[in-house]
């Protein structure tokens, strides 16, 4: 029977490069050193046999140690010194490490590239386990790797966004002969596959599988929604069965589904080092289909006298054409976003929690899909948009049919492919090869493996435009619709709508959108800190130094208005994916140092929103939505003739502004939005949502004095991990939105396992004690135990 079992726990981590363990070996097992037990450890380098063990004394006057030595370079190491230390997987070291004032780093975060180790022991307790086969897994490790594992090497690897699986049945250690050791390298400075920060080291799940001689086969159990009629829907299931024993087995597989409808197979002979696929179709009466707004999943359990897999599945259908979108065979708009996989304090070192708040804090802003930009979707993201109910676009990282770039895409396929959150896959991002001859080449071998594993997702590309809307017909054959990123924007011309207008067959949709600067809480441009306004920056993508409106790429690639006023004049684009949902470290556009995180995000780098997340709100949500900006502090505010810039978000009718209880009328809502030019008066700013002449909602802001406390408040409290919220608040209970106060913070019941502000020039030393506030808030993230509700207590002088 299949058992999983974690290794994330009791880590040594070793920053920095020490002696290199070997790769080619002169005797088996026998590299010594870190790969293997140390004196003060449990077990011998290696056994050693009778014969070994008289020749090794023959050629070293009886020391077997310095025979060893002198026959197979065997290391000798008694323990680790005090530069390693404790830590816990995921983990991503690079968070650690201080920001560096260097170019050639500014676009991946301005953190310096390394070498670092990491080195567990395990031990298996039971002998009776023997009859088994065992897997190392590395759900993900960031950078060039080399593995380790009782004196030998297992391999190496050079993508972070791939699993590594290492069959090491034959050479696992049990209880009585001694630990188990697993050393891993990192090693960043080979290269990076973004632009963006991409973190570093082992940032996801490791765990052993211990499986039956006679399995499933855990990658090749999948559901397929075949068609869906008013009455049932038709689905098949696929499995595979592995036998590796030395004689045949007779095997009787059962499926059981949401314990209702259970489907049997006739009894098989699986004859001995062999494997055999099974598919069946079936119905399912009355389904319940999974969408956004219903992420219906049916659970199943599939099993064979000795083992069992269990998944969840979903009931839909997905296709495109030249309307837009259809899922479960009804026209469908896609309100998305592109996201990269890091987030504030913890790097790219996420667990389920974080991912959850993240998917969570989507939806709340009305997001029905998401893009993962640009690499494989983890574990964690794919389960929570199965459950909470996200389209997603998985995405391969790079646009090559090399061998090793095509058995990762079909790896990361199998791995993924039952999940019902997955309507795309993107085969490349903004490739400069797309749309050319040699590019089809590539796009062929890509897309047949798609097609061939993953039949009923769709595909598609990221492409780059051009003005004069050139494309490539035999590469477009190969995808189901053309993806294109930013149509809207200024600099991309009229490219999208010539495509549209020459090929009027084609399907087309967006990939990317808006890439719209922003810096949560700050209502001014200012360039020394890196902080550009809300209501729109005057500091441009693509030229230098403050611009005049209108100037190409200010403010971003586009506004957010802009954005949305394309997509409803061309519906066929069936929606958008914005860029981004949240902040990111790294490509700190348009700034340079000491700016180390982009400002594209709708919410920032711990999840806290900005204006325009009550922008899309507003359109994407069902329930009343109201958001007053700016804050009404004078030192925040441009003010310009005695007067300000005011604005309202909106689905309401109609919105009243009041200062200090003066009306200043009513307006219309129109496009979402309202929009005031008012002359500053300290005290309180209000607005007032109406509709049909009924006030529904107010939104407030208050002129605030100094701070006098800190009000922690719980974000999301997951599983095993808490977000907290920090906010200043003054004498009078008003929120203080420009206090940048120093915190000391600490947990009880928990561990504090990230920090973050959501600054985008903040360049402080890493730490899970201290942080300053930002624009009044700051977000803490810990970890606990199942079933604890943990406390942060803060200090500040």
């Amino acid at each position: 029977m299949n058992e999983s079992i974690s290794l994330n726990y009791n880590w040594k981590f070793h920053f920095g490069e020490i002696q290199k363990p070997k790769l080619l070996a002169k005797k088996s097992y026998a590299f010594g050193g870190l790969t293997a037990p140390l004196e003060n450890e449990t077990g011998n380098i290696l056994p050693i046999g009778p014969g070994g063990n008289h020749f090794l004394s023959l050629i070293s006057n009886g020391d077997v140690n310095k025979g060893l030595q002198n026959l197979a370079g065997t290391e000798f190491v008694k323990s680790l010194d005090k530069t390693w230390q404790a830590i816990n997987i995921p983990d991503d070291w690079k968070r650690r490490e201080p920001y560096q004032n260097d170019s050639s780093t500014l676009m991946t975060g301005s953190k310096n590239n390394g070498i670092a180790y990491y080195r567990k022991t395990f031990n298996l307790t039971k002998e009776s386990l023997k009859e088994k086969e065992y897997l190392l897994h590395f759900d993900g490790i960031m950078g060039s790797s080399d593995v380790w594992f009782n004196g030998c090497y297992l391999g190496h690897n050079d993508s972070g966004y791939v699993a590594i699986d290492y069959d090491i049945s034959a050479i696992i250690k049990f209880a009585r002969t001694g630990d188990n050791v697993i050393l891993v390298r990192t090693d960043t400075t080979t290269g990076s596959e973004g632009w963006w920060y991409e973190g570093a080291g082992i940032y996801k799940n490791v765990w052993l599988e211990v499986r039956d001689l006679v399995h499933l086969e855990s990658d090749e159990f999948y559901f397929r929604t075949v068609e869906i009629n008013e009455q049932n829907a038709k689905m098949m299931v696929n499995f595979a069965v592995k036998n590796d024993l030395d004689h045949p087995v007779s095997i009787r597989p059962k499926i059981k589904i949401n314990q209702k409808i259970q489907l049997d197979f006739e009894t098989v002979t699986l004859q001995s080092r062999s494997a055999r696929q099974f598919n069946k179709i079936f119905a399912i009466k009355a389904p319940k289909l999974w969408s956004p707004e219903h992420p219906n999943l049916y659970q199943a359990r599939l099993e064979i006298e000795n083992d069992f897999l269990e998944r969840s599945f979903g009931i839909k259908t997905v296709s495109y054409d030249v309307n837009g979108f259809h899922l479960n065979g009804c026209l469908y708009q896609l309100k998305g976003v592109c996201e990269h996989q890091d987030f504030g304090g913890v790097g790219v070192a996420l667990n389920q929690d974080i991912i959850d708040f993240k998917v969570k804090r989507l939806k709340k802003m009305g997001v029905n899909a998401l893009r993962s930009a640009h690499h494989f979707a983890s574990e964690e993201l794919l389960n929570a948009c199965d459950r909470l109910g996200i389209v997603l676009i998985d995405e391969n990282r790079l646009l090559e049919a090399t061998p090793w770039r095509l058995n990762n895409l079909t790896k990361m396929i199998k791995k993924s492919r039952c999940h019902v959150s997955i309507s795309f896959w993107s085969i490349a991002n903004e490739e400069i090869i797309g749309n050319t001859e040699y590019g089809c080449r590539s796009v062929k071998k890509i897309t047949e493996i798609i097609r061939s594993l993953s039949p009923d997702t769709l595909l598609i590309s990221a492409e780059l435009l051009n003005p004069e809307g050139k494309v490539n017909d035999d590469y477009l054959k190969y995808f189901d619709i053309l993806g294109v990123n930013y149509p809207e924007a200024g600099v991309m011309g009229k490219g999208a709508e010539l495509i549209h207008q020459s090929h009027p067959g084609l399907p087309m949709m967006c990939t990317e959108n808006a890439s719209y600067f922003s810096t949560r809480g700050i209502y001014k441009d200012d360039a020394v800190n890196c902080h550009t306004n809300n209501f729109g920056s005057l500091y441009s993508m693509v030229l230098p130094g403050k611009r005049k409106p209108g100037d190409p790429g200010v403010g971003g690639t586009a506004r957010p208005e802009t954005v949305m006023s394309y997509i409803h004049e061309h519906e066929y684009m069936s929606g958008v994916f914005l860029w981004t949902a949240f902040d990111y470290y790294g490509e700190p556009s348009p700034f340079g140092w000491p700016g180390i995180s982009s400002q594209f995000g709708i919410m920032d780098l711990g999840g806290l929103p900005k204006d325009y997340f009550y922008y899309y709100q507003a359109q994407w949500q069902h329930q009343p939505v109201l958001h007053l900006m700016p804050s009404w502090n004078k030192t925040d505010l441009t003010i310009e003739n005695g007067q300000t810039r005011v604005r309202v978000f909106s689905n309401l009718d109609e919105v009243e502004l009041f200062i200090n209880h003066k009306s200043l009328g009513k307006k219309v809502v129109k496009n979402y939005e309202c929009d005031w030019l008012v002359e500053y008066e300290p005290g309180e700013l209000l607005a007032r949502g109406y509709v049909k002449d009924n006030v529904l909602l107010d939104d407030k802001k208050e002129t605030s004095g100094k701070i006098s406390k800190v009000d922690t408040s719980v974000l999301y409290h997951g599983k095993k991990c808490t977000l907290f919220q920090l906010k200043a608040i003054d004498k009078q209970n008003n929120f203080v939105p420009d206090d940048n106060h120093l915190l000391k913070i600490k947990a009880e019941n928990g561990q504090i396992i990230g920090l973050v502000n959501g600054n985008p020039s903040d360049i402080s030393e890493y730490s899970l004690s201290k942080i300053k506030l930002f624009s009044g808030k700051a977000v803490v993230i810990v970890k606990h135990e199942e079933n604890v509700l943990p406390q942060v207590y803060v200090e500040f002088n």
